[in-house]
């Protein structure tokens, strides 16, 4: 039990006992109230240096006292960070024996030719495949998906459709109101996905 602010609180113990990863729930405000209050789960998650274990309220609990990961959906923008979080995928992936998913979503389609989005979609599958650690082979069949359209709703029907017990996915780092900027990406996933998110700030 402390007594502060909760981000430099936590900072400080973080840094006290070399916590290696964060565990928290989150409320799912609305837009209004995540500006006027803010998100304390996302004001960590863009902050800490580890890795951030967010349960969200559509996450329904069943009461198991350990973790079975059969299928990890990791989604990626390639952004700063993008190596560390797929390390982190692959790595619960090799650990439980899972299906891992690596996911895309091209927002800005519209742009595109038909025949442009099908060249969009195997220059992002190559990136992603180059975030495939050597010799994965060995213990992970990972499958790579592109898909078009808001990111946050798309990463969200991927794990539903892969039956995800864990999204992993990057997040930017922010310091001046990280946990009030209205419905991020990460936030959006976060406080909406049937399973835990794991992100990873890039």
């Amino acid at each position: 039990m402390e007594e502060g602010n909760v981000w430099p609180t936590l900072e400080k113990l973080m840094v006290e006992h070399e916590i290696a990863l964060v565990v928290c729930g989150t409320h799912g405000r609305g837009k209004v109230q995540k500006i006027l209050i803010g998100s304390v789960a996302e004001e960590i998650f863009r902050q800490a240096d580890t890795a951030v274990l967010t349960v969200g309220p559509a996450v329904k609990g069943d009461g198991r006292k350990e973790v079975e990961l059969s299928n990890i959906l990791f989604a990626t923008d390639f952004g700063p960070g993008a190596e560390k979080a797929a390390a982190h995928a692959f790595s619960l992936a090799q650990e439980h024996g899972a299906h891992l998913t690596l996911f895309h979503v091209i927002e800005s389609a519209a742009a595109y030719t038909e025949e442009s989005v099908a060249r969009q979609k195997e220059i992002n599958i190559a990136r992603m495949k180059q975030l495939v650690p050597y010799g994965s082979e060995n213990w992970c069949k990972p499958e790579c998906r592109v898909t078009i359209g808001n990111a946050a709703e798309e990463i969200l029907i991927a794990a539903c459709e892969s039956k995800a017990d864990l999204i992993v996915m990057g997040a930017k780092a922010r310091h001046t109101f990280a946990g009030h900027v209205p419905l991020t990406i990460a936030y959006q996933v976060v406080t909406k996905a049937i399973c835990p998110v794991l992100t990873v700030r890039g």
